[in-house]
């Protein structure tokens, strides 16, 4: 199964850090279009805006509407700490909530159980995971274990800390709880994509393996510092991820789509793999 990972597109009318977050989200889009058409889910895990305003959202939904990846296969959306909960979902009505209200749901596919799941504190830059989104997952998590079925996970907020300060002051404020499920569940949980932290960053939390992509805006440098008001950025490529999600395997890979025009292409003739 083919996967797109997007994350971190803050959509917004006026340019953030000297980059456009609409012409860059557009950008990435036809790249998409383009090349990974053939994907089977496209999912995007917050800060689909970056003020929750109604017109960003508007905004989003009149790009993806133009977007010939609507014809075959509509992006999942996540909200992100940037994200206006009700706001979304009065401009996506549609949008699929647990019984407590939160924005996420379950989706059947050829790889397993895609678990799609709301890491936001309304009103806060850190995430929360509280005792009924908890309950939620763990009873997604036992049917997926009962039915023999692997659990993919997407979220916002990066669930470990990725020791950036500026990153780690903002993370899931539940991040025990959370990897102390996640230990429970690992041999049903088979990988976590999140954003939220702007660089490219993989490893593993609870004996569960993590990636993340860029924004697809206004990436960010990894400082190590332990500076928590210090924040690495500039002309620093954006990029998504293309993940291919198989039965013994999983395989991500970083698309610069950006750097794509630099890209020489060499062809070998009589070229013998032998």
């Amino acid at each position: 199964m083919k996967l797109v990972h997007i994350s971190d597109i803050h959509i917004h009318a006026n340019p953030i850090l000297g980059q456009d977050p609409i012409a860059n989200f557009k950008k990435c889009l036809a790249y998409v279009e383009t090349h990974d058409h053939d994907a089977d889910r496209v999912v995007i895990t917050g800060d689909l805006t970056h003020a929750g305003s109604e017109e960003s959202y508007q905004e989003l939904q009149a790009i993806l509407a133009d977007s010939s990846l609507k014809d075959r296969l509509e992006p999942r959306l996540l909200i992100g700490n940037h994200d206006s909960r009700e706001m979304f979902a009065s401009v996506f009505p549609n949008v699929l909530r647990d019984d407590a209200g939160f924005i996420q749901w379950t989706e059947e596919t050829p790889a397993g159980v895609f678990v799609y799941m709301d890491t936001v504190d309304q009103g806060r830059h850190s995430g929360r995971y509280c005792e009924s989104r908890m309950t939620w997952l763990k009873d997604v998590l036992d049917e997926a274990r009962r039915k023999g079925q692997k659990a993919y996970l997407f979220m916002h907020h990066n669930p470990v800390r990725v020791h950036v300060a500026n990153a780690d002051i903002i993370g899931n404020v539940d991040e025990r709880a959370l990897q102390a499920l996640l230990k429970e569940y690992n041999d049903t949980a088979a990988h976590l994509f999140f954003g939220h932290c702007h660089y490219t960053l993989s490893g593993a939390v609870s004996g569960v393996p993590y990636s993340a992509p860029r924004s697809t805006n206004h990436s960010c440098w990894p400082d190590f510092s332990g500076q928590i008001n210090r924040m690495g950025y500039g002309d620093l490529a954006p990029n998504y991820h293309v993940c291919f999600l198989n039965e013994n395997s999983t395989v991500v890979h970083s698309i610069d789509f950006l750097d794509a025009e630099k890209v020489k292409w060499k062809i070998e003739e009589g070229f013998d793999q032998h």
